[in-house]
């Protein structure tokens, strides 16, 4: 009875995988590059809304590059080549972690412009009422109770917004933050990794 022969495997599969891996990965690269570049336009470096923005976008999308630089980094056969990625993930993720902590003096400062803010128009407000009661104008139908009514309202608003505003500068910096530093991590132990398969197949090269 005649053996069904097993299939003989694919010598060609495993440069086979490393190609898909290369184009998937140079994929991923440049389309984070693209997507940055374009948020990046038009650059306004000195506005800390703007750093804050492009940052938080950058962080949104770090798994895309994460990943590109996994599969190319798996992918390369020349040694120089791995060298070059190697480096400059390890390069990227550094400049990550510090992105966060750029992050974490920007949402300071937008926190407090915020609060700020609030505090200011909240100000006027209460100027406008005080300046009623004191010089009530001809057409004014308040009462002097309703006044400070209003006033006291004015108050608990102003007190909400300031609150609110601090919670959602403060979840949004963690969020980004914590992507930053997760991603900026995974690069740089990529990079280690690739320069330490460099160093195996320069040993047995």
């Amino acid at each position: 009875m005649a053996s069904i022969s097993s299939p003989t495997p694919n010598s060609v599969a495993p440069s086979g995988a490393r190609a898909v891996f290369q184009i998937v990965g140079i994929a991923c690269l440049a389309g984070f590059l693209i997507d940055m570049l374009v948020l990046a336009l038009p650059p306004n470096v000195g506005n800390s809304t703007w750093r804050v923005g492009l940052l938080q976008q950058m962080a949104d999308r770090s798994i895309v590059l994460l990943l590109g630089t996994a599969f190319t980094i798996f992918s390369l056969e020349s040694r120089r080549w791995l060298r070059r990625i190697s480096m400059l993930s390890l390069i990227v993720g550094v400049l990550f972690v510090l992105a966060s902590l750029l992050v974490i003096r920007d949402s300071v400062t937008l926190q407090q412009q915020a609060v700020s803010n609030i505090s200011t128009q909240a100000s006027q407000a209460q100027t406008q009422i005080q300046n009623a009661q004191t010089n009530p104008p001809p057409n004014l139908k308040a009462t002097p109770e309703q006044l400070q009514q209003i006033s006291k309202q004015i108050n608990t608003q102003a007190d909400s917004l300031k609150q609110t505003a601090k919670t959602t500068v403060l979840k949004t910096s963690v969020s980004s933050i914590g992507n930053l530093i997760v991603i900026g991590l995974g690069l740089i132990g990529l990079g280690r990794y690739g320069m330490r398969v460099r160093k195996n197949k320069a040993a047995v090269g």
